[in-house]
């Protein structure tokens, strides 16, 4: 991934993929639904920004698998 919006996509996919609203998704994250909404819109710039910045100046790449059974 090289920007928010493509986190975001990929937050909302899976999050489809496993039949979950953005409310269900929330309340098992234990954050507010608008926030999972914003996630998905891409609009966390700063703090996920930072995230993937940060990784590509350290020439990391980040990766999410999926856990077994979930």
């Amino acid at each position: 991934m090289q920007t928010v919006g493509q986190f975001g996509f990929e937050v909302r996919r899976l999050r489809e993929s496993a039949g979950l609203t953005q409310a269900e998704l929330a309340e098992r994250a234990g954050v507010s639904r608008r926030w999972i909404g914003r996630v998905e819109r891409g609009h966390l710039g700063a703090e996920l920004g930072n995230l993937m910045r940060t990784a590509r100046a350290l020439d990391l790449t980040l990766r999410f698998d999926e856990t077994p059974g979930a």
